[in-house]
């Protein structure tokens, strides 16, 4: 009964990586995501990035799981 009111549909969580990626305002390093209550539901904006985000260990390890599950590499 409350999942509605936490949480956004597929459709709309997929928004911000649209905005992203379409929007010609759009500008590198900015992050976009729900412009609700913490951040959890709504309708994309620029918001910031979360310390995780800058975890340089999770980067490295998100690169190379990447690279491994796509077989494609990219020289950094």
């Amino acid at each position: 009964m409350l999942r509605p009111l936490l949480i956004q549909t597929a459709e709309m969580g997929a928004l911000p990586t649209l905005r992203a990626a379409t929007d010609p305002a759009a500008r590198g390093g900015e992050y976009y995501g729900p412009d609700g209550l913490g951040e959890s539901k709504g309708h994309p904006k620029v918001v910031r990035s979360s310390a995780r985000s800058h975890d340089v260990t999770a980067q490295r390890r998100l690169w190379t799981i990447s690279e491994e599950l796509t077989g494609v590499t990219y020289p950094v």
